[in-house]
């Protein structure tokens, strides 16, 4: 009885790195809710010593997660389109600038990410917990380029899929020129320090209710 119930954990536990509940279903399919899901960008001010960094967030607009998993390495597969012109930090001047200046969203209004495999899968408790990297492209300002995004999972009692990563990439890999201040003199920092939470469910699932603002 010990050795079925540790292969049925381990079954289960495949399938929730592969973002999808248990099923019986051979191929299972997640979406993205754009309304739990958080991306945030932080990167360093100008004269970062004494201002700090800046940081804005993104609103997904799309996402599918899916795969067999049976076989996750091999069929895992993400799929995120970001709406870039929704940035939105703690400064109307700073935003304005960004999405003006910095992303040039009036020519590359979308962001995306589709991912091309799994790598490191693991467990940390069966059916709960569970972490990998995710490697894929990111096409940004209309350069795409591979990047690798670690995350850690986890599944919840009805259902919904919640994954949180962090990566960093230079802005410049993308023909990004880092925001500056005092007519160019000052830059921002090329590093861009990209902090997510993914809450993905069942395609039949209903979706989540945004809190109320305070």
């Amino acid at each position: 009885m010990n050795d079925r119930r540790w292969a049925c954990a381990l079954c289960i536990s495949l399938a929730v790195l592969l973002f999808a509940p248990p099923a019986c279903a051979k191929l299972l399919q997640l979406l993205v809710d754009p309304s739990a899901t958080e991306i945030v960008a932080t990167v360093d001010e100008p004269f970062a010593r004494i201002r700090g960094t800046a940081s804005g967030s993104f609103q997904v607009i799309t996402g599918e997660i899916d795969g067999d998993p049976a076989d996750p390495v091999k069929t895992g597969h993400i799929d995120l389109v970001i709406n870039a012109t929704t940035y939105q930090s703690d400064s109307a001047h700073r935003d304005q600038s960004v999405l003006r200046d910095t992303l040039e969203t009036r020519f590359y209004p979308i962001i995306k990410f589709v991912s091309t495999r799994i790598e490191d899968l693991k467990w940390d408790a069966p059916s709960v917990i569970g972490g990998a990297t995710i490697v894929g492209n990111l096409t940004l300002h209309g350069v795409t380029r591979e990047i690798r995004v670690p995350i850690s999972a986890t599944l919840s009692t009805d259902g919904r899929f919640s994954a949180d990563g962090d990566v960093q990439f230079d802005c410049t890999d993308f023909n990004i020129t880092p925001p500056h201040a005092l007519f160019g003199a000052l830059k921002a920092g090329r590093i861009v320090d990209l902090n997510f939470r993914v809450i993905a469910a069942p395609r039949d699932a209903p979706a989540s209710t945004p809190a109320p603002q305070q």
